[in-house]
């Protein structure tokens, strides 16, 4: 029975913490990195081409004749 317990080695605590803070470092990096790349490719590029494709056909002086013939626009004389 002794001779069982005699092969199991002793745990190694020394420097535990700093080797798993390190990795932890590693490992919130990488999720970082990729929480943003997806954010940007799934909500910053899609939103930024919706408003190029408005802008595309926007056009300021007709939007502007709509709210002055509705009367939304109290400071501009017809």
């Amino acid at each position: 029975m002794s001779e069982v317990t005699s092969k199991i080695p002793k745990p190694v605590l020394r420097g535990l913490h700093n080797a798993s803070i390190k990795r932890n470092l590693v490992v919130s990096g990488v999720l970082c990195v990729i929480s943003v790349a997806a954010f940007n490719f799934l909500y910053v590029e899609p939103k930024k081409q919706a408003y190029a494709d408005f802008y595309k056909t926007y056009d300021a002086n007709k939007h502007f004749e709509r709210m002055k013939d509705a009367g939304l626009l109290q400071s501009v004389k017809d």
